[in-house]
């Protein structure tokens, strides 16, 4: 529950608890708001490795013959300890210094937030996917009431993520974009919009968080302006092959992969930014996933890879 809410916010505070209390209406399957008895516990634990010592002595009934014996004992780790969840299931290693943030504890106030942020949730959705055997939890919520249509019969819905690890792997963050209902295509926003909450927080700040969410829908509309432009922006084959080349680095088979998907989107959109765009997030959103259990994971990687030529398409829009 969120403790500590400013003044300013006293108002909005007792109409977002009716909201948040009735939030009966989301698609996932609890079909209600989330509470920390959604998500298992987890805590850490030493590590000990075992060690076998041999030691030699001379036998007593028999001078000058050498014996040997082996003394098996457990030796405590101190550099690192195990996450653990309740069953015994180790999901990490992590170090001695290695702050645990509880989804329990922090994801159900960051939803908590998003009603107090003055988003617009009705028919809000939320999707919970986990990875690396629970050590990593992406939390997708989906806006129908921001639908902003890039060209006609083309809309788009703000989709924020919401991520936690208890390997490290993560800190706690929060990420924009938008879901693109055509294909299911997750929308990357290159200045995304991130809210990370450092090693040792182990709490949500809420005016933090509510101010974020609040620049996260002028961050989503911004780049919708942009998007909105792409589709009458031609590219030429260098501008494709140079953005592919950054992508995909050394490996050929991505270069393929990627230039078979922009030959389909440039059939039905034409050779244009657009369709550029769309193969970049068509990669990123629905490429094979060799573990499919990571698959969660997996497409925050690739994401973040796609972040990283997104300046490479604005150079070519403000060129156009």
């Amino acid at each position: 529950m969120l403790e500590v809410i400013a003044d300013d916010y006293a108002t909005q505070l007792q109409v977002a608890d009716y909201r948040y209390d009735a939030a009966n209406t989301l698609t996932d399957v609890q079909g209600r708001a989330l509470t920390a008895e959604d998500f298992i516990k987890v805590h850490t634990e030493p590590l000990y490795v075992k060690t076998i010592e041999s030691n030699e002595y001379e036998s007593l009934s028999i001078k000058g013959l050498m014996q040997y014996e082996e003394q098996e004992y457990e030796q405590q780790i101190h550099t690192h300890k195990a996450v653990v969840d309740d069953e015994g299931n180790i999901l990490s290693i992590v170090g001695k210094g290695y702050n645990v943030i509880q989804n329990a504890d922090i994801i159900p106030d960051y939803e908590r937030a998003i009603y107090l942020s003055g988003l617009d949730t009705t028919g809000m959705t939320r999707d919970i996917q986990q990875s690396h055997g629970g050590a990593r939890t992406v939390v997708t919520y989906t806006f129908p009431a921001h639908r902003i249509e890039v060209r006609k019969d083309d809309p788009m819905d703000l989709k924020i993520s919401v991520l936690n690890s208890y390997d490290g792997s993560w800190k706690f963050m929060s990420l924009v974009g938008a879901l693109r209902l055509a294909c299911l295509n997750g929308q990357v926003i290159g200045n995304f919009f991130s809210s990370f909450y450092g090693k040792h927080t182990k709490s949500l700040e809420p005016e933090v968080a509510v101010n974020k969410l609040r620049m996260s829908l002028g961050t989503y509309t911004e780049n919708a302006e942009y998007w909105k432009q792409y589709p009458n922006i031609p590219v030429n084959e260098l501008q494709v092959n140079n953005v592919f080349i950054n992508l995909a680095g050394e490996s050929k088979v991505l270069g393929e992969y990627l230039h078979n998907i922009y030959a389909k989107y440039q059939d039905d959109m034409g050779a244009n930014l657009w369709a550029l765009y769309n193969t970049l997030t068509d990669w990123s959103s629905h490429a094979e996933f060799r573990n499919k259990a990571n698959q969660a994971a997996t497409v925050i990687t690739r994401e973040q890879k796609v972040r990283k030529v997104l300046p490479m398409l604005e150079n070519i829009r403000l060129a156009a």
